[in-house]
């Protein structure tokens, strides 16, 4: 089925921006998770990442949700809702996020020692900050958000390369990191103030269905908090019982590229925004093709990065983190095989539905499960074990969502799936992976086998993205 030329365009503009947007930050955490895993001890670089484990389990309660419900409505609805929303809203809302900021606060002060006034100042920055920053999104203020993202990196790199050299400090660090994260925040609260005054929005007509913006948020917030539960409890638990050198190895291991979230975030966001802005009576062929097309597309990058970190593991772990780091490679190769199913968003359909219930139910399931299979799965292969127990309960996910998905567009699974274009794609990756990985063990050395692998992985992407790209167009031209 088809898009119309201008929905492709659309589309993939949106998850472009959306995508650059979010990509600094993540490769500026990445480069630092390399470099600190390098130049720390072991027990230091688990104290650094006890601060971020926390950190990611809490700012999603602050957010409770609130940045991935607005993008599901137009820049006019959402000016709209703000502007019903009372005084007593925003400072409830305000007093929540104080009230975890300051639980924040105190977990890192007792445990690591840094100052009450420099985690609480933190976490309140940074949850306000991505709200604003969905906002901005939705008013489509790319240029500016991409400008500061590209700043906000290289400040954060900046700061741990300053902190590391003059002696490492986590107090040092984070206050550092507080100046850099408060600053981008005034930033998006100028911007956004900026926009709501400005007159590119023209006013919403229609009316606003309250009960249900209220439910949606609900099960979106409960969603949220979920995944990011579920992403990080085991890295929770482990820090809790095990000592920070072992914490630091399942850490390690248990970490893929993040820019694959990055990429299903920002394709889910686009094909919510795009339906929010269509006027197609045929929603749901409009869901089928977005969702079709969003994953043929997302399919040529996730694939090639699947292949290239899982077959070259054992090169990848000790030149990048160092040998110190080996008895991660077992938790990493687990850990990668859930990554298949980036190139889908099993949920992007049901959010438009207003399925909040089913999105919750089958994220309340999945880590319910998790957290069962985790200790069995541990006493039978240790750390891995645990890293198991999440992929197998992903992949069971993934076929609650698609199942309900099909069953209320009343199509087939298979309709909402480009299975034959993916597997082309799997098949042909595997192929070419594995030759090279061949090729590069029985003449070169291990960094000469790793940069083929990575260049080819470039290839394989830039030429894939390009071939689907003149196919979509052919076809939407036709």
């Amino acid at each position: 089925m088809p898009l119309p030329k201008a929905k492709s365009n659309s589309l993939l503009s949106n998850s472009f921006f959306i995508f650059i947007i979010r990509l600094f930050p993540s490769l500026a955490n990445l480069v630092v998770l390399i470099w600190y895993s390098r130049s720390l001890p072991q027990d230091a670089y688990g104290n650094y990442q006890h601060f971020w484990i926390q950190m990611n389990v809490i700012y999603p309660l602050a957010c409770f949700g609130i940045h991935v419900l607005v993008i599901t409505y137009s820049k006019e609805y959402i000016v709209a809702l703000l502007r019903k929303l009372q005084t007593s809203h925003y400072l409830l809302y305000g007093g929540w996020v104080v009230v975890l900021s300051a639980i924040f606060a105190l977990l890192q002060s007792g445990a690591l020692a840094i100052t009450f006034i420099v985690p609480f100042l933190f976490l309140f920055s940074f949850s306000i900050s991505v709200l604003l920053e969905s906002l901005l999104i939705v008013f489509r203020d790319y240029r500016s958000l991409t400008v500061i993202s590209l700043l906000y990196s290289v400040a954060f790199c900046v700061a741990h390369v300053h902190v590391l050299n003059n002696g490492f400090s986590l107090q040092a660090l984070f206050a550092w990191l507080l100046l850099i994260t408060t600053s981008r925040l005034i930033i998006y609260l100028l911007l956004f103030v900026k926009a709501l005054k400005g007159n590119n929005t023209s006013e919403f007509t229609g009316s606003i269905d309250v009960v249900k913006i209220r439910s949606l948020w609900l099960h979106l917030g409960l969603y949220d908090v979920l995944q990011i539960l579920f992403n990080w409890v085991d890295k929770f638990i482990i820090s809790l019982v095990l000592i920070a050198p072992l914490s630091a190895i399942y850490y390690n291991g248990s970490q893929t590229i993040p820019v694959l979230p990055l990429l299903l975030g920002a394709a889910g966001s686009a094909v919510l925004m795009q339906l929010a802005s269509s006027n197609d009576p045929d929603e749901t062929k409009s869901i089928i093709n977005l969702v079709n097309q969003s994953g043929k597309m997302l399919s040529c990058i996730v694939f090639p990065i699947f292949f290239y970190l899982l077959l070259f593991r054992q090169e990848l772990i000790p030149v990048l983190l160092s040998e110190k780091y080996v008895p991660a490679i077992p938790i990493f190769a687990l850990s990668v095989l859930v990554l298949p199913l980036k190139a889908y968003s099993f949920t992007t359909a049901l959010q438009r539905l207003h399925k909040g219930n089913i999105i919750n139910a089958g994220a309340i399931a999945d880590i319910l499960l998790a957290c069962l299979l985790m200790y069995p799965l541990y006493l039978w292969l240790g750390l891995p074990g645990v890293a198991l127990s999440f992929v197998i309960t992903t992949y069971l996910q993934a076929a609650f969502y698609l199942f309900y998905t099909a069953r209320l567009l009343r199509v087939s699974p298979f309709q909402l799936v480009p299975y034959a274009n993916w597997l082309i794609k799997l098949i042909v990756f595997a192929c070419v992976f594995i030759a090279i990985r061949y090729a590069g063990n029985q003449y070169y050395t291990r960094e000469i086998t790793l940069i083929l692998g990575g260049v080819a992985m470039v290839v394989l992407i830039g030429g894939s993205l390009l071939l689907e790209l003149q196919r979509q167009k052919k076809h939407g031209a036709s």
